[in-house]
């Protein structure tokens, strides 16, 4: 991509170009790029321009330390309005070092430390536009404080920026979690990733091989390639395909589809149950004659109880803290499927189990409920479930509705086998994290279901608990 002009004569390189593009669509940015991509340069230029344009404005800038702030962001900001917009301190801007801010006309920007034991001093202050450098630094929760000192409405569209480097480890690291995962992404954000090609002209002899010794496996992938990806060595269903657009968001290819509930396919509900982990309930379309099944719609949610998901299966509205959900059509004349753990007696005194408490709750509904229970063994059900991820002859038979399974996504992408200290995959059952599980078990059951295996026991509603 050709870099283009911007007011003063400056240059945008390709990182860049993405950063000042995706910021005028979303109100909290994060750009994580590798060494030299121009990540400082841009947050400064974009607080400066900011100041320019609003008069009167209260911005900040922050970093782990002050020292090291001062001794980067706080001259790069300097340096862009000295070299490369001509501006004269002391006549156009003016600058003063305790408290460190610049003041450009009305408008001024503070620059202060976000280590959490000292971020109370800054949180006295309200602000229009906050940016953090060197975001991979800061604790979630100094990120969490500042954030909530945004609350000045010159602009009318306060824009909150972080630019980061490469953390250690994608996985881990907060930042990816918070604008990633579904349950806690930030509304109206979005994360970049500043691909190594697009910047290979800044960067030493011997960067990659540095940063690739340095961090994990997935986050040098991410920073190769510039896009999220999943890593293929110890996660269970490494087949699937998730495409992406050069913002990371999901489109359709691969195993991914906007395909939505279709009322003349077979419909199915698998469910995984849970109370202080997520219940799920994944609906299903199944075209027969393709042998194709589409998850449509998914509900992933913790605390639930059985009256509610059975509100949710009998095709009704259900408020939960004032969040409304509904399924896309109710269970009447479709199957429910859920796995061998429904014949377990659940830990209560009554000792009702799931299944006698789904046939409860619906006939309250006037349901009389079509229930199957599969008993389908660990190993053989993912290999099952894999053939369908993508067949030998090179056929997707799983698509998922990127618009309305965001979590099935997320999950399939972490869902793995343990490992040892050196990466090595040291067992045959996944990884129970209690978290990207329950949508792929409720998954499994579901295919086990449809197309079960020769080893998988199925009971009918009639004879499923005797």
């Amino acid at each position: 991509m050709e870099s283009r002009s911007m007011q003063y004569n400056i240059q945008l390189n390709e990182n860049q170009e993405n950063f000042f593009n995706s910021i005028k669509s979303h109100k909290t940015i994060c750009d994580s790029g590798t060494w030299r991509s121009g990540k400082s340069f841009q947050l400064c230029l974009f607080m400066i321009l900011r100041m320019m344009k609003y008069d009167g404005i209260r911005e900040f800038i922050g970093r782990k330390t002050l020292a090291s702030l001062k001794e980067t962001t706080f001259l790069k900001f300097q340096e862009i309005l000295s070299e490369h917009m001509g501006m004269q301190e002391g006549i156009d801007f003016s600058v003063t070092h305790n408290p460190v801010t610049i003041r450009i006309n009305n408008s001024v920007c503070v620059f202060g430390d976000l280590d959490i034991n000292r971020i109370g001093k800054w949180l006295s202050s309200e602000y229009s536009d906050i940016g953090i450098d060197e975001a991979q630094e800061i604790q979630q929760l100094a990120f969490e404080k500042i954030k909530s000192r945004q609350t000045q409405k010159i602009t009318g569209d306060n824009k909150f920026v972080m630019v980061m480097n490469p953390p250690e480890n994608s996985n881990q690291h907060w930042i990816h979690k918070r604008f990633r995962d579904p349950l806690t992404s930030i509304k109206n954000s979005i994360i970049l990733y500043s691909k190594i090609e697009a910047n290979i002209k800044n960067i030493p002899a011997g960067y990659i091989k540095e940063m690739t010794e340095s961090v994990d496996p997935r986050t040098a992938e991410i920073y190769l390639k510039g896009l999220w990806v999943p890593l293929n060595t110890n996660i269970v269903y490494a087949d699937y395909l998730f495409p992406q657009d050069e913002n990371g968001k999901y489109i359709s290819g691969g195993n991914l589809t906007d395909r939505e509930w279709d009322s003349s396919l077979e419909t199915y509900f698998s469910m995984d149950f849970g109370w202080t982990h997520e219940m799920t309930i994944g609906v299903w379309n199944y075209d027969r004659e393709n042998d194709i099944s589409y998850r449509v719609f998914e509900f992933v949610k913790s605390h639930v109880k059985p009256e509610q998901y059975c509100t949710l299966l009998a095709g009704e509205e259900l408020d939960i803290n004032g969040k409304r959900y509904k399924l896309p059509c109710s269970c009447i004349g479709h199957k429910i499927i859920v796995g061998s753990e429904a014949k377990q007696k659940r830990q209560e005194s009554d000792g009702i189990n799931n299944k006698s408490m789904i046939e409860t709750g619906l006939k309250k509904h006037g349901i009389a409920a079509n229930i199957h229970v599969v008993s389908p063994r660990m190993v053989k059900s993912i290999s099952n479930v894999r053939s369908h991820i993508l067949t030998t002859t090179g056929k997707r038979r799983i698509l998922i509705n990127y618009k309305y399974c965001n979590r099935f996504i997320n999950d399939a992408t972490v869902y793995h086998y343990p490992t040892d200290k050196e990466g090595n995959v040291i067992g045959e059952i996944p990884f129970d994290d209690g978290i990207s599980d329950h949508t792929q078990d409720d998954a499994r059951y579901y295919i086990s279901y449809i197309k079960p295996t020769n080893n998988s026991e199925m009971w009918s509603t009639q004879d499923a608990f005797r």
